[in-house]
């Protein structure tokens, strides 16, 4: 489960109200919240930064533009640095005719994080800014605002994430910069893993997302992949401490404001926040936001996948089979129903079930091979249908309750992925535990089967298994997954780490 944060942008008559995700706020600002809530007399509505946001935009709506400047000044009472508020500021200046304030209000918001130059550039509330001498020369230096903002984000990770154990690159193909507590090896592995995704979503699914043309105008994203330690503590400060506990944990998040990316693994769960990344760069360019569904939908999809010929495919994963159960007992939502969800909804009280049926609906469109026609398509007809239905009746040549009867056909004929080695099934003659996101770490090992020939190299207790047959095998289910294939007498190669050497070994797979 990942529960990336979003952001969105409202859109009304006189142009494009930025509205922020709901990051965790500095400690400061965290105080002055509680101490305004508390000042209030009692029954009052709470003076949260989310309400005045919503109140400043009716007022910006009803062309009540000081009106709404000064409750986006009250949000930055309580939000010093809130990118989102001054972008906003700037907007009611403009459309109150005042260019300079307008102008200066936009520097703020550049300054504390505000990076869409398309947006600047489209945004109708700012039009008349764009004779402006500062809003030209702003727009003339962007490449350097990217960079500058980069740095600044690669400089906060640096400070939250710290530790000789930490190193830090960048990758200029790509636009991202990387803060790791992973081995030289393993990191290696994860850019190469992350470059592997975005070469198949340029060719599979986000047309020209790898365009260094369209590239240039992208914002620059820190992947950070720390240590366990640091992750829990991370993730707590965003989410509160039921992110790290009970069956649905949270293993990473983008957040789209911040530019940051944090993943307690180098396996699905980074690869789910990466497409994340690669989605909202697609979004951003095409001044669209798609409904939860779709974005959770997509980045799941990529989660498990082969390599066939050199090629990325998606394959059927434990998200498959809660579908297929649900569909067991008649409770499968229909693609009507999955799109109507909203955020809150579908990330509410079964959040496992939602996840699972949008992966589930884009692995059909998948292996129908209609995934990026219909992409194109619903991008190409956005205004006209959002939800993404059209789009999927357009390109597969269907009705959708046409779609849904060959869709619930088709789930029902997948073959259940194991989620666990059953008794007599094939597996490594040893226990494993969960690992710190490189890959499983052993925990026993049965000397008494004798299945591993070469006594120099075979795995000990403490080694972390990272592949077998050269597929990644990063947490305890995509190992499980690999294995399902496989016989009894079955001979596989397994690579694996002992504190900093890694080694390969044979091992004849045994029952359970």
């Amino acid at each position: 489960m990942r529960n990336s944060k979003v952001n969105s942008w409202w859109r009304c008559g006189a142009g494009v109200w930025l509205a922020a995700a709901c990051v965790a706020a500095p400690a400061m600002a965290q105080e002055k919240l509680e101490q305004s809530t508390r000042d209030q007399a009692p029954g009052a509505e709470p003076q949260t930064p989310e309400r005045l946001g919503a109140k400043a935009l009716a007022l910006f709506e009803k062309g009540e533009y000081d009106a709404a400047e000064a409750l986006l000044q009250k949000q930055l009472a309580l939000q010093p640095g809130n990118f989102v508020a001054w972008y906003n500021i700037a907007s009611c200046r403009a459309m109150a005719g005042k260019p300079g304030p307008a102008m200066e209000a936009l520097e703020n918001a550049v300054e504390n994080g505000f990076c869409d130059g398309v947006q600047m550039a489209k945004d109708p509330a700012l039009k008349s800014l764009h004779e402006e001498a500062r809003f030209k020369a702003l727009q003339a230096a962007w490449d350097q605002v990217l960079i500058a903002r980069r740095d600044a984000n690669l400089k906060r990770c640096e400070e939250i994430f710290k530790g000789r154990e930490y190193t830090t690159a960048t990758d200029d193909e790509l636009r991202t910069a990387y803060r790791s507590a992973f081995n030289e090896k393993a990191f290696g592995e994860a850019r190469a893993e992350i470059t592997r995704i975005a070469r198949w979503a340029d060719k599979n699914l986000f047309p020209g997302i790898l365009d260094p043309a369209q590239m240039k105008n992208d914002a620059w994203v820190v992947v950070v992949l720390p240590t366990r330690l640091d992750f829990g503590r991370f993730i707590v400060s965003l989410y509160g401490p039921d992110a790290i506990s009970g069956n649905s944990m949270i293993g990473g998040a983008y957040e789209h404001d911040e530019k940051r990316l944090v993943s307690m693994d180098i396996g699905s769960t980074m690869r789910h926040e990466f497409f994340h990344v690669l989605h909202w760069r697609s979004c951003t360019r095409l001044g669209q936001m798609h409904p939860i569904w779709i974005q959770e939908g997509l980045c799941s999809l990529i989660e498990d996948y082969d390599v066939e010929a050199g090629n990325v495919v998606p394959v059927a994963s434990w998200r498959i089979n809660i579908a297929q159960r649900l569909e067991k007992i008649n409770k499968l939502m229909t693609i009507e129903q999955l799109a109507a969800m909203n955020q809150s909804a579908f990330g509410g009280r079964r959040p496992l079930a939602n996840y699972a049926q949008a992966r589930a609906v884009f692995l059909y469109l998948y292996s129908r091979g209609k995934l990026k026609d219909w992409y194109v398509h619903y991008t190409e007809h956005f205004k006209e249908d959002p939800s993404g239905i059209k789009a999927i009746e357009a390109v597969l040549g269907k009705s959708i309750a046409e779609v849904n009867r060959d869709y619930r056909v088709w789930l029902k004929a997948l073959p259940p992925v194991p989620e666990q080695i059953k008794a007599g099934a094939a597996s490594l003659g040893m226990d494993v535990d969960s690992g710190s996101g490189e890959g499983p770490v052993v925990a026993e090992v049965d000397r008494k089967l004798k299945n591993m020939p070469d006594s120099k190299t075979a795995i000990r207790r403490g080694d972390v298994i990272t592949s077998i047959d050269g597929k990644p095998v990063r947490d305890i289910a995509e190992l499980v997954r690999v294995l399902g294939p496989y016989k009894v007498g079955d001979v596989v190669e397994v690579e694996y780490r002992r504190v900093k050497k890694f080694s390969t070994t044979k091992v004849t797979l045994v029952p359970r």
